[in-house]
């Protein structure tokens, strides 16, 4: 090493795993050389010799018992029980951090996506709001906050460990979860609009509500369309008929939402092989909220205050439509990023196999 300026060492191929009787000076050249091939270095050290090493590296791990305190002043990571498999957990420990965070930001902004792009779909083609401000605020209290503070309490995921460092230069919203997060939220977006439309356009309304007196379509449809009036809004229209199918598309929205939740503890991995008994946390929120949505939706006076119409077996059969449709396209989805996630794999692997060795055909 001595003997290798810091662009040979660099260029070392294949990169030595071993070093012996390695200098302060060498320790840092190796340092530098393994940051220039584009490795997240972590440099482990006790001595002064380890110091300089250890505050260049981008994670210094000290010896918190045997180690000097200029070591453990220049270390990132301090290990009070100088046990290196303590620097597995706290590796596995991060991703697991990591994970939750954008598991919590994945759920939120396609929860809240999904209501803004159904609001949008509503203002483009002119027609009433399918839901009133009071719907909206008591969605995103049952449906948002509970599932949602359950997700960073999520455990590990299986293969945690086995995957390949994340790119420190990437944020935690990367294009392939950006696209998620759009067609998640899409997805319930387009279900239930179409659902408002059905039970306003069509008989379909009528059959769903449990309570049918004053429900006849031909009140309401030709209110659907303002022509432009600034005057009318969504809180004003109260009628049956709109005031039911209001109540199908919150109801259709909130179980998706809520369903949701248990789609977004991983990115690409199925929710058969996540389960349910995994975070018993989630189980008890998702509950909880679906409770508060029943109650909303059942309990006299809490559902005139919320604008909210009970509703009959024939809308619970298609609440449980969306929910299933919503679960075989997430599947879906997955399936298609497990397989690109895969192919990536195997085109890194290849071209890794060509640069170590250039004639291999």
């Amino acid at each position: 090493l001595d003997l290798l300026s810091d662009e040979a060492t660099t260029l070392l191929d294949p990169f030595p795993s071993v070093f012996a009787r390695v200098s302060p000076e060498n320790k840092i050249k190796i340092v530098r050389a393994l940051q220039q091939c584009g490795h997240v270095v972590a440099m482990t050290g006790d001595g002064v010799n380890d110091a300089a090493a250890v505050k260049g590296a981008d994670v210094g791990v000290a010896m918190g018992m045997g180690g000097t305190d200029i070591t453990k002043q220049a270390a990132d990571i301090v290990l009070t029980d100088d046990n290196f498999t303590t620097i597995v957990a706290a590796v596995e420990e991060g991703r697991r951090i990591f994970d939750n965070i954008l598991k919590f930001i994945l759920y939120l902004l396609s929860c809240n996506s999904a209501e803004i792009i159904l609001f949008l779909f509503a203002a483009i083609l002119n027609l009433d709001l399918p839901f009133t401000t009071i719907m909206i605020l008591w969605a995103n209290i049952i449906a948002d906050i509970p599932p949602a503070l359950s997700l960073g309490l999520d455990p590990p995921e299986r293969n945690i460990m086995s995957r390949p460092p994340r790119n420190p230069k990437s944020g935690v919203l990367t294009r392939s979860t950006t696209l998620v997060l759009f067609l998640q939220a899409l997805f319930m977006a387009v279900v239930t609009f179409a659902v408002f439309l059905a039970a306003v356009l069509t008989p379909f309304g009528n059959i769903v509500l449990h309570n049918k007196s004053g429900t006849d379509p031909d009140t309401y449809v030709p209110s659907i369309f303002h022509n432009g009036d600034p005057e009318l809004n969504a809180d004003d229209n109260t009628t049956p008929h709109i005031a039911g199918a209001r109540s199908i598309a919150f109801g259709v929205l909130t179980a998706l939402q809520l369903n949701q939740a248990f789609l977004s503890r991983s990115v690409d991995i199925s929710v058969f092989k996540t389960g349910l008994r995994s975070n018993k946390w989630m189980v008890g929120c998702v509950l909880l909220s679906f409770a508060l949505y029943v109650m909303g939706t059942y309990v006299p006076k809490l559902n005139d205050w919320l604008e909210l119409v009970p509703l009959d077996w024939h809308a619970w059969l298609v609440i449980l439509a969306a929910v299933l449709l919503q679960i075989v396209f997430s599947e879906l989805m997955k399936l298609v990023l497990r397989r690109i996630a895969r192919k990536n794999r195997r085109n890194s692997a290849v071209s890794h196999e060509r640069e170590v060795d250039p004639l291999r055909v």
